[in-house]
């Protein structure tokens, strides 16, 4: 099925209630809302706003400005964004994107969906699986930015307004079940409460076999996720690879699409539009530029003119799209996975998937890039000898982080093997989180007590 390109003004409207902009605040300190608000809304209606709203927080300054600052993707300079460059980030400066989380946000609406497709009365299979893959989304961005978070007891309304918060290892359990769950969600046949799904899913237009393979993909990543914790992870990833219904190439991409209209352009965009104050990260420039002159500056850095932003003409227009989960990214999971494994010429075979279909994404865009990206892929490719050196461990990050582009999945990264190599911009360091809200702190008594630079579980 043709994936839907942009997303209508309506359905942003309804977004717009529940999303603010980066500079306003979340009004109700409760995480957890009234559940019963809006459960008689049919899952064709909630699941665009749960997507739109998905690309919107997950595509917007809170995490991809904030984390592409701390992987020096990008720089800080001026304002908020100078402040949160130099690792000045407080409980205040994370109230927005909590709210866009819990309070009014996506995971509530994505829970309402989830339990709508359980009910006997309601029940569809596809749209409740869809929900869990989302849901894995929520859950595996939000414990990855700050660990403990509540879930188990969140979203119950007034009864409970001071949830516990589920250990990182509690979250990471729960995104393994909702995805095994979701899969065989997803291989049912659709009921009579799953109409309307080629219009309403924004991301696959209805097309399990799509949502299958991303909830594979998602599964492999919070399986690599956990390399510093369990000793089995890549033989997990290499059996996914193997043996599962995986992405085959940058078509079966979970993208969220934007328009080009005031009220459907891309998050970033509009961030800089209206601010202007990020610019492109010199370091990584920098390395592009020693890395044989890697074409792909030319498609991520802002043109002298000024007519893009910091991230360039793919990621930095209007309707640039949200890579949620990308095939580009299993390609590098599973390079790590067989060169933890010993299985060295496949490391070497998926490195090369992975740089291969990053090049070639890009295509089309800039005369320059056309006429340099095959001579510059047929070296890099010639550079690599399936030994354990060749690619190494490194070598796979450093590509991984290059494709990844202002995807949060490089902070993880870094933070769970020290690459790429980066030079903190004062003595503090690099943070390893972000604090909790504001209204966590001074409300629920369960909030935990850390500092921006208190270890994730998994990088312990």
């Amino acid at each position: 099925m043709k994936k839907i390109n942009i997303i209508t003004i309506a359905t942003f409207v309804l977004v717009m209630f529940s999303v603010t902009s980066c500079q306003k605040k979340w009004l109700d300190p409760s995480i957890n809302q009234d559940p019963n608000a809006v459960t008689d809304v049919p899952g064709y209606v909630l699941l665009p706003s749960i997507e739109a709203q998905m690309g919107y927080i997950l595509g917007g300054m809170d995490i991809v400005g904030t984390t592409s600052m701390w992987d020096q993707y990008a720089l800080g300079a001026a304002r908020q964004s100078a402040a949160i460059n130099g690792y000045i980030y407080r409980p205040s400066d994370v109230d927005n994107v909590w709210g866009s989380f819990y309070a009014t946000g996506g995971m509530m609406s994505t829970k309402i969906l989830m339990d709508k497709s359980t009910n006997p009365k309601t029940f569809s299979p596809i749209y409740g699986g869809i929900a869990k893959v989302l849901m894995a989304v929520w859950l595996g961005n939000a414990t990855d930015l700050w660990g403990d978070i509540p879930y188990t007891e969140a979203f119950q309304g007034n009864a409970n307004l001071t949830p516990k918060y589920d250990s990182q290892k509690q979250v990471y359990d729960t995104i393994q079940s909702l995805l095994t769950s979701a899969i065989g969600l997803l291989q049912q046949t659709p009921t009579a409460f799953d109409q309307k799904l080629s219009t309403s899913d924004y991301i696959f237009a209805g097309n399990t076999d799509a949502w299958i393979k991303t909830a594979w993909a998602l599964k492999a990543r919070y399986t690599l996720h956990l390399s510093n914790k369990n000793t089995t992870w890549a033989a997990a990833v290499i059996n996914i690879i193997e043996n599962k219904n995986i992405m085959t190439g940058n078509s079966d991409d979970m993208v969220f699409k934007f328009g080009t209209g005031p009220s459907t352009q891309n998050p970033m965009y509009q961030y800089e539009d209206q601010r202007g104050d990020m610019r492109n990260g010199i370091g990584f420039f920098n390395s592009l530029a020693n890395d044989n002159n890697d074409p792909r500056s030319l498609i991520y850095k802002a043109t002298s003119a000024g007519s893009d932003y910091f991230a360039g003409i793919y990621y930095g227009e209007k309707d640039s799209p949200v890579e949620l989960m990308t095939y580009t990214e299993l390609m590098f999971i599973a390079a790590e996975a067989y060169h933890q494994a010993g299985k060295y010429p496949e490391a070497k075979a998926y490195i090369i998937k992975g740089i291969t279909s990053n090049i070639n994404k890009y295509k089309g865009l800039d005369a320059g890039y056309d006429a340099a990206a095959d001579a510059w892929l047929a070296a890099k490719v010639a550079s690599y000898a399936g030994t354990a050196d060749s690619p190494s461990l490194q070598e796979i990050i450093q590509q991984k982080y290059v494709a990844d582009y202002l995807q949060p999945e490089s902070f993880v990264d870094y933070r769970r093997t020290g690459f790429p190599v980066l030079t903190p911009v004062n003595t503090r360091g690099i943070p390893d989180r972000y604090p909790y809200a504001t209204s966590e702190v001074l409300y629920n008594k369960n909030t935990p007590k850390t500092t921006l630079y208190t270890k994730m579980w998994w990088q312990k």
